[in-house]
């Protein structure tokens, strides 16, 4: 009777193993085909960082750029360029790529640039702060870059729905900021 017991035994371990082997595979070829299916369709996929939502604009380089500037509560965060920098600030030539990349306009109360593939991101009036607050027609962000100087750093301004050349300023200035990331 115990040589029953052991076939036993044996025979369902390998159909047990056997049974879940196909039920895993099965999983991973039905969650290959939906993802497959939701490419296709284009489902936008969640590109959320913390609380950031980044947008492709079908950019050469890959580069994903924040739906908006960041916040704290509804404003916009001005911060000085030494603590900017902890953010995932846009380089020169990221910053270059979506001027070139990208078409340019104003709508309403914002800066619109549309990317290649048809997404958008608002650019809206932000001012800065430097000795008092400058609200002004323009669009500021602080750029990532090694100093200009000792005291300078570059940032990027859009004017008059154009986006103009990135110049420089006091690291002390608040500016927004708007973050990237690689795809």
């Amino acid at each position: 009777m115990k040589e029953l017991e052991n076939v036993a035994a044996n025979y369902s371990a390998g159909k047990a193993n056997e049974a879940i082997d196909k039920a895993i595979a099965q999983a991973y070829a039905d969650g290959y085909r939906d993802g497959y299916k939701d490419r296709e369709e284009e489902i936008p996929v969640d590109l959320r960082d913390n609380k950031t939502e980044y947008v492709d604009l079908g950019l050469p380089s890959g580069t994903l750029w924040a739906k908006e500037y960041e916040k704290t509560d509804d404003n916009f965060l001005y911060l000085p360029y030494l603590q900017a920098k902890g953010y995932n600030l846009p380089t020169r030539s990221q910053w270059e790529e979506l001027v070139k990349c990208c078409k340019w306009g104003w709508y309403g109360k914002v800066f619109r640039c549309t990317g290649r593939n048809g997404e958008t991101i608002d650019f809206p009036k932000t001012g800065k702060i430097d000795t008092t607050y400058e609200s002004g027609a323009n669009s500021y962000l602080w750029l990532l870059e090694d100093s200009l100087d000792e005291e300078n750093n570059a940032y990027a301004y859009i004017h008059n729905a154009v986006p103009q050349q990135i110049g420089s300023c006091f690291m002390g200035f608040k500016l927004p900021i708007r973050q990237v990331k690689i795809k």
